[in-house]
C-alpha cells in the first residue's frame, strides 16, 4: 500500500483537506484542531494494522517535520510581533510570564520526577521536565481569536516567548551540565555570534528581496534559514534565536532607524514582498503542523495510557503546571485569571524537545504515552476554558492554521 504513489497522493490530499476542516471546526467549537489530527493518526494506525499492512518507520520523518515546524512557527510568531511603544508593557509582561512560569514549572516538575524516579539524577529529571513546561504556540495561537483583544495578545506573546525560551533553556541545560563560569562565557559568546550572524543575514535577505526579479525567492529564503538552523544545531549554537531576530527585524523595519535604512533599501517597496513572505510562512507552518501531529498520532501506542504509573505521573505534572500558572497570574502578575489560566496547552515543542533529549537521559522517565496524556489533558482544559468565554466569534471569518481569510471569498 505504501509503495503505491497515487494512493499516497490521495491520502495526503485527504489529510490536508481534513486539516482545513478541523481548523474550521475548531473555530466554531473551540476543540483544538491538533487533537483532531492526533486522533486521525491514531485511527489511521488502527485501520492499517487491522488491514494487515506493515507500518513504515516514522520517527525520523516526525523529527524532520518537527524541526522544520518549529522554525516556521517561531518565524511566523516573530513576524506577528510589533514592537510598538504602546505594546512594550504588554510584551514585557508576556515575556516575564513565559520566563518565570517556564523556570518554576521546569524545576518543580524535575523535583517531582526525582521524588518518583529516585534512581535518576536531578539533572536528568530537569532535562526531561523542560519539554513539559513549554506552552505550545502552535495550539494556543489558533485557539484564541475569539477572546478579548488584550487577553488574546497576551497569550500570543506569552506562548511565542515560551517556545523560544524553552528551546534556549533546554539547549543551555543539555550543553552545560555543570553550569560553571566557562558555561556562562560560552552562552554569552553564543548569543553574540548568533545575533551578529542574524543581523548580517537579515540585511542580505532584504537586499536580495529588493533586487531580485525572480518570483520563486521565498522558499529559497526558508531553505537557507533551515540550513543555517541545522548548521547551528550541529555546532551547538542557539540558532533558533537567529530565526526570532530575523522575524522581528522583518516585521519592524519601519521602527529601526528608517532614515538610515533608506540609504540602502526602499522600505515601502519591500513591504509587498514581506507581506507575501508572511503568507507563505503561515501556509507552510499550517502544512507542516498537519503532517507533524498526524504522524505523531500514527506513532502512538495507546496501551501506554493503561499504565497506572503513566497516569499518576501525567496528572501530577498537569497539576504542577496549572498550580504554578495560577500562583504566578494571581499573586505576581495580578491578572484576571480567566481565561488566561486555562490556555497553557502542550504540543509540538514538547514533542520535539522530547526527541532531542540525549540518549543517556531519554529512557525510563517520560514516554510518548505520557506526552500524549499531558497534551490531551492540557488541550481539553484549554477548550473548557474557552467554551465558557462569552466573546462572540465573527460569523464570516475562517482560520487556516493562523491565517485569517474572508469567508465571502
Amino acid at each position: 500500500m505504501f509503495d503505491d504513489s497515487y494512493l499516497l497522493i490521495i491520502l495526503t490530499s485527504v489529510l490536508i483537506i481534513l486539516s482545513y476542516l478541523y481548523s474550521a471546526i475548531s473555530l466554531r467549537t473551540k476543540f483544538p484542531s491538533v487533537l483532531l489530527l492526533l486522533f486521525t493518526g491514531i485511527v489511521a494506525r488502527v485501520v492499517f494494522e487491522n488491514l494487515g499492512y506493515e507500518l513504515p518507520p516514522t520517527k525520523t520523518l516526525l523529527e524532520f517535520f518537527g524541526v522544520v515546524g518549529i522554525i516556521l512557527i517561531v518565524l511566523e510568531g516573530a513576524m506577528d510581533l510589533r514592537l510598538r511603544r504602546d505594546k512594550l508593557w504588554l510584551i514585557l509582561r508576556s515575556f516575564l510570564s513565559a520566563l518565570v512560569i517556564l523556570m518554576v514549572s521546569s524545576f518543580s516538575i524535575a523535583f517531582g520526577m526525582k521524588t518518583i524516579f529516585t534512581e535518576f539524577t536531578f539533572y536528568g529529571c530537569l532535562i526531561n521536565a523542560i519539554p513539559l513546561a513549554v506552552i505550545s504556540s502552535s495550539i494556543a495561537i489558533p485557539s484564541v481569536h475569539g477572546i478579548h483583544e488584550d487577553k488574546k495578545e497576551f497569550i500570543i506573546y506569552e506562548s511565542i516567548f515560551s517556545d523560544i525560551l524553552g528551546i534556549l533553556f533546554f539547549n543551555a541545560v543539555v550543553n552545560n551540565p555543570t553550569f560553571e563560569i566557562q558555561s556562562a562565557a560560552w552562552l554569552i559568546g553564543d548569543f553574540l555570534i548568533v545575533i551578529s550572524v542574524s543581523i548580517i543575514f537579515t540585511g542580505l535577505v532584504l537586499f536580495f528581496i529588493q533586487k531580485t526579479t525572480m518570483n520563486i525567492k521565498f522558499f529559497l529564503l526558508i531553505a537557507i534559514m533551515v540550513l543555517l538552523y541545522a548548521l547551528g544545531k550541529i555546532i551547538h549554537m542557539s540558532s533558533l534565536l537567529m530565526i526570532l531576530i530575523f522575524g522581528l527585524i522583518f516585521n519592524n523595519l519601519d521602527l529601526l532607524a528608517p532614515h538610515q535604512l533608506a540609504k540602502f533599501i526602499h522600505i515601502e517597496k519591500l513591504q509587498d514582498g514581506i507581506d507575501r513572505f508572511k503568507m507563505i510562512t503561515n501556509e507552510s507552518a499550517f502544512l507542516i503542523r498537519t503532517f507533524f501531529f498526524f504522524i505523531f498520532g500514527f506513532t502512538l501506542q495507546l496501551q501506554a495510557l493503561g499504565n497506572f504509573k503513566v497516569l499518576i505521573t501525567g496528572f501530577i505534572i498537569v497539576g504542577i503546571l496549572y498550580g504554578v500558572r495560577y500562583l504566578y497570574l494571581k499573586f505576581l502578575a495580578h491578572r484576571n485569571l480567566y481565561p488566561e489560566l486555562f490556555i497553557a496547552p502542550r504540543g509540538l515543542i514538547t514533542i520535539l524537545l522530547y526527541y532531542a533529549i540525549p540518549e543517556e537521559y531519554s529512557k525510563g522517565i517520560i514516554s510518548e504515552g505520557l506526552l500524549f496524556l499531558v497534551i490531551l489533558v492540557t488541550s481539553f482544559i484549554m477548550m473548557l476554558g474557552l467554551l465558557k468565554s462569552k466573546e462572540e466569534i465573527p460569523e464570516m471569518e475562517i482560520y487556516v492554521g493562523d491565517q485569517q481569510v474572508d469567508d465571502n471569498n
